[in-house]
């Protein structure tokens, strides 16, 4: 599975290949025309990892906060993903949070996800404050909490 998560800078992904086994995740960053720069990069994933599903945020449900350039992105990857035979899988924010819940912040969820998979613990941004930009390595977090909902164990437990 492959779990994309576009910003204005390009786009966090990861690689799952079951519930706890995380393959490969990290930031892609786009100079240029962000729309054909990230295409290409997600089609390069495409090709290495070849996976079944690829995760998305559904823009179109409440809770969305995504700007109309990152929504045409996101439409413009799930129909990259679905002309190349992939299944492409749309994740509304509030099933992240339900899946995460107690943990109700961006950052208690990257704290989960942290705890879940070690191996992403020392990318863990420190708490964000109100006047601070979003760091760039959340978007790696955010991806991984994309898929989370959408492995088979989903709903049985949160993640620890």
């Amino acid at each position: 599975m492959l779990a994309v998560d576009p910003t204005h800078r390009g786009f966090g992904f990861a690689i799952l290949e079951s519930p706890d086994r995380l393959v490969d995740w990290g930031v892609k960053t786009v100079r240029g025309d962000k729309q054909a720069g990230c295409l290409r990069k997600i089609r390069e994933l495409l090709q290495l990892y070849q996976p079944t599903v690829v995760v998305l945020e559904d823009c179109a449900r409440r809770g969305s906060r995504r700007c109309p350039r990152v929504r045409r992105l996101i439409e413009r990857i799930r129909a990259t993903v679905t002309k190349s035979g992939v299944k492409a899988r749309l994740v509304s924010t509030a099933r992240v949070r339900k899946a995460f819940a107690p943990a109700s912040t961006k950052h208690e969820i990257a704290v989960a996800l942290a705890n879940r998979f070690p191996e992403l613990a020392p990318l863990l941004p420190p708490p964000r404050k109100p006047w601070m930009s979003e760091d760039c390595r959340m978007n790696i977090f955010d991806a991984v909490a994309l898929a989370r909902p959408s492995l088979p164990t989903q709903g049985k437990t949160a993640p620890s």
